[in-house]
């Protein structure tokens, strides 16, 4: 008998994470942590250069970064599947950094800090 499941493709994870990546922009251009918490699953992991953090440690951890985020401008996200690249530049700072996600369902999964 043949297995009728399979895989989403890529247009189609991006299709379905789309929703959600918009919700991060719009969390983001407000600067609403509690908007951004609200996309995170419970199981969220945060990479960055000092480690990987998971759970309560990395909602933490997340909540932080956008707390510092008072001069960051950010970019128009480039998505592929259900992985979007969120850049940003500090106005105040010059710094330049991005947010990578990986969105499942209908929460982000994984927060990439990319200095």
């Amino acid at each position: 008998m043949a297995d009728d499941r399979r895989h989403p493709t890529n247009v189609e994870r991006e299709a379905a994470a789309r929703p959600t990546v918009a919700a991060l922009v719009r969390a983001l251009a407000m600067r609403d942590p509690d908007a951004m918490a609200a996309l995170l699953r419970d199981d969220v992991a945060w990479l960055s250069a000092e480690g990987t953090e998971d759970g309560d440690a990395a909602l933490r951890r997340a909540r932080a970064y956008f707390a510092d985020d008072q001069g960051r401008r950010w970019a128009d996200p480039q998505q592929r599947g259900a992985h979007a690249v969120l850049r940003w530049g500090d106005t105040n700072s010059g710094a330049l950094g991005a947010l990578v996600v990986e969105v499942r369902g209908d929460k982000i999964v994984i927060l990439c800090e990319v200095p």
